[in-house]
């Protein structure tokens, strides 16, 4: 065999040829090394230190939730916040501030499920002792001022406490209810 520009051409068309059919016939499945067959959850987002500020129609801060880490979670439906502050503005004119370890903001709701030792403490204006009031759970709706719970609670003013199972208080009115098993005792 003889290398002619014919028997060039023929092996040149062979091998692109055989490339070709190697190309086309290899398999393009690309395997998934997660071990997760099912379809991929939604992403959501995670910051840590962060706040979120609302603001009125103005466009002036009403409050802000900080909190030392919050989790998105579209596929559960939930917002998931640990080390959870809120303060209102000033020109709120509601002197409390709410604390607590945990909170979940469902999707689409306007209030926190609190959670893991929940305190609201009152600012006061002039140099009487804080409000405290402690609880293991609560919802509370900033928007409204609304911090409600059907578990223990005890208040703390000064020096006297007060024991209740279940409450509503609404913050920018200072009016608190205690539902039920209220006990306490004050000194004078």
């Amino acid at each position: 065999m003889y290398l002619t520009p014919r028997n060039v051409l023929g092996f040149a068309i062979l091998g692109a040829a055989a490339i070709a059919s190697w190309y086309w016939s290899r398999d393009t499945i690309v395997l998934d090394d997660s071990g997760d067959d099912g379809p991929a959850a939604p992403l959501g987002y995670y910051l840590r230190d962060a706040a979120i500020r609302v603001m009125d129609v103005d466009g002036s801060v009403l409050y802000e939730i900080s909190a030392e880490a919050i989790e998105e979670r579209p596929d559960e439906n939930q917002t998931i916040l640990s080390g959870v502050f809120v303060r209102y503005s000033p020109m709120t004119d509601v002197p409390w501030e709410v604390s607590a370890e945990s909170g979940v903001i469902p999707r689409d709701e306007r209030f926190i499920e609190l959670s893991g030792e929940v305190e609201l403490s009152s600012i006061p204006d002039d140099r009487s002792e804080r409000t405290i009031i402690r609880a293991p759970r609560l919802r509370f709706t900033p928007d409204d001022f609304l911090a409600t719970t059907d578990t223990t609670v005890s208040l703390v003013l000064g020096e006297q406490r007060l024991d209740a199972i279940g409450m509503r208080a609404d913050l920018q009115d200072d009016h608190l209810e205690l539902e039920s098993s209220v006990h306490g005792q004050f000194d004078r």
